[in-house]
């Protein structure tokens, strides 16, 4: 079926899917929250509980301890990057099931970190993100990255709320216009609010699209909607600090590393171009 950063999915008789997960902790956090949501019009892969009652079965597949899930497969189609329409309703759809992230009474969750853009609590194998400045090639590079670095800090006054954290077109089913399911809660918890919006606009190549339909919905707050931009370069440092810790670890290359960088460039570029 497909392939993720720490997990992977296989459809099972057509009409369950098994989630293996790889290079993670216990889905604990995902699956409370995956429990406890309801009432939302369109589905999310809720994880079928075993006859013990646990929503994960461990065994050791050849020498390796595995960790799995199983859930219903969800009928729809990825939307398609750039279309307005989708772009649109993807954004009243997040916004909705924000809302019903924030009503979660977090004191039945189990505890789970709160993202705070700190770029030094990233990974735990990069304590000081110099050190993956330093390993960059190109002068002009490593000082376009070093400077937004230094430009990105957490915004600790904006709201917080539990997230979705990851809202991009893999992680979306559709029917045409209408959302039938949103998908992988895996980095779903606690952070800045507007980071949700943040993320979509990006990620569905429709910017203006994916916002009013959010914002139809949810409306934010001014400080919020000035700190996209910002909320958006420091999504991306943070993912690409994360991809250089798993890199430190053998889990990446370093062609993986120079993509990432490139996308946090081209990023940098494309936010300073809107705001001129």
């Amino acid at each position: 079926m497909g392939e993720g950063t720490n997990n992977t999915s296989f459809f099972v008789g057509g009409e369950f899917v098994l989630r293996i997960y790889r290079n993670t902790t216990v889905p604990d956090y995902e699956h409370a929250v995956l429990r406890a949501l309801g009432g939302l019009p369109f589905a999310v892969p809720v994880p079928i509980p075993a006859d013990d009652g646990s929503t994960v079965v461990r065994r050791e597949v050849d020498g390796e301890l595995v960790t799995a899930s199983l859930s219903r497969r969800i009928p729809g189609q990825h939307p398609q990057r750039g279309d307005v329409v989708q772009a649109e309703a993807c954004g009243a759809a997040l916004a909705e099931l924000d809302e019903a992230l924030a009503r979660l009474d977090a004191k039945t969750l189990p505890p789970r970190n709160e993202w705070d853009g700190d770029l030094t609590k990233v990974h735990r194998r990069v304590p000081d993100p110099a050190a993956l400045i330093a390993s960059l090639g190109g002068a002009v590079r490593r000082e376009r990255v070093q400077r937004i670095f230094a430009a990105v800090q957490p915004k600790r006054d904006l709201p917080r709320s539990i997230i979705h954290a990851d809202f991009f077109p893999t992680n979306v089913l559709m029917d045409g216009s209408r959302v039938m399911a949103i998908l992988d809660f895996e980095v779903a918890g606690p952070a800045y609010r507007a980071l949700d919006l943040a993320i979509g606009m990006v990620a569905f190549g429709r910017a203006d699209a994916f916002r009013r339909g959010y914002l139809a919905r949810l409306p934010l707050t001014d400080a919020e909607q000035r700190a996209v931009p910002e909320l958006q370069l420091l999504r991306e440092a943070t993912s690409l600090v994360h991809w250089y810790g798993r890199h430190l670890e053998g889990l990446t290359t370093a062609a993986d590393i120079s993509a990432r960088v490139d996308r946090l460039l081209e990023l940098e570029r494309r936010t300073a171009v809107r705001e001129q």
